[in-house]
């Protein structure tokens, strides 16, 4: 009888794990809630949702299953830190990295573009080329008017190195201020220069995109995490280093943007590399394996190794 009802208790615990199971997986699986661009109809709309979804997939065997919220949209930057910080709407987004977004949130310290929206190619007016052809050094470069909003990041960044800025409220505005001479260039990121000129040229045919030069300034695009969800930041954080070791972060930013890199011909491009004083001392500028070179062979971008050094102008 002992063993009998010793048996029983057994069978009846086994009997609770196998019926408790699927319970127990729901209450491990990861909610995703990132808010997604507008015309987004899946997890992966662009080279940000791409890569999120892969660093998820990678890591369903360490963490668990994950699934998506309903839709979230968009919210404006200035609310968007908010709604992080309480993790119930939003507990994951992309930005450039700000400190204080750093000081307050997660952040997944390998730049989810690879660096290449610090890739700044400009727009300019189509008679203005030749002003830019016989720029050969930086101090040339920064006495001719950039435009930028006056809320950007970059604006300070370039503030800082000593350009001569021209500010706006809105990027339309500053297109007008291009257009109307009050600015020589307007300096965008490269995965923004060419859809945008794309879609304008015809309303705007003085407009053009400038064929020589090329600045590069350290602006990382991170992936932030609500503190309220530390697992999903270290969940991310694992399957980014994963694809940085295999490669195939570097395949999807080349599968998303692989045609505008070509377009930009940035091979022949004379380079100017800027400082970014608003950096924090945790960014990982050293991990050469971070961050976007045309010349790595694996982009086929580029014929030779390395840029010719007389290419290459740094900042102070």
């Amino acid at each position: 009888m002992i063993r009998c009802g010793r048996l029983r208790r057994m069978l009846g615990i086994v009997l609770l794990l196998a019926l408790s199971g699927p319970a127990l997986h729901a209450q491990a699986t990861e909610i995703v809630m990132r808010p997604l661009p507008d015309g987004a109809k899946g997890p992966e709309p662009d080279l940000n949702g791409a890569v999120i979804d892969e660093a998820l997939k990678r890591t369903v065997n360490r963490y668990g299953p994950y699934q998506y919220a309903e839709r979230i949209p968009v919210v404006a930057r200035e609310r968007l830190l908010d709604e992080m910080l309480r993790g119930e709407a939003i507990n994951i987004t992309v930005v450039a990295t700000q400190p204080v977004w750093e000081e307050q949130l997660h952040v997944i310290r390998i730049p989810i573009d690879m660096g290449l929206s610090g890739y700044r190619i400009a727009l300019i007016r189509r008679d203005r080329q030749s002003l830019f052809n016989t720029v050969r050094d930086l101090d040339t470069l920064k006495r001719l008017r950039l435009g930028a909003g006056e809320a950007w990041s970059s604006r300070q960044i370039f503030a800082a190195e000593g350009f001569s800025v021209e500010t706006g409220e809105t990027y339309e505005a500053l297109l007008r201020m291009l257009l109307a001479g009050r600015s020589d260039y307007f300096p965008r990121a490269l995965t923004e220069a060419f859809p945008e000129y794309d879609a304008r040229r015809k309303d705007f045919p003085d407009l053009a995109i400038e064929r020589d030069l090329l600045l590069n300034l350290p602006l990382p695009t991170y992936i932030f995490v609500s503190p309220k969800a530390p697992e999903l930041a270290r969940r991310i954080e694992a399957g980014l280093e994963s694809m940085v070791r295999d490669g195939s972060l570097l395949r999807l930013v080349m599968k998303f943007n692989g045609d505008i890199l070509r377009r930009a011909n940035l091979c022949s491009r004379r380079v100017f590399k800027l400082d970014n004083p608003l950096l924090t001392p945790q960014t990982p500028l050293r991990r050469k394996a971070l961050w976007f070179d045309p010349f790595d062979r694996r982009t086929g971008l580029c014929a030779a190794k390395t840029p010719p050094e007389t290419n290459v102008q740094h900042g102070r």
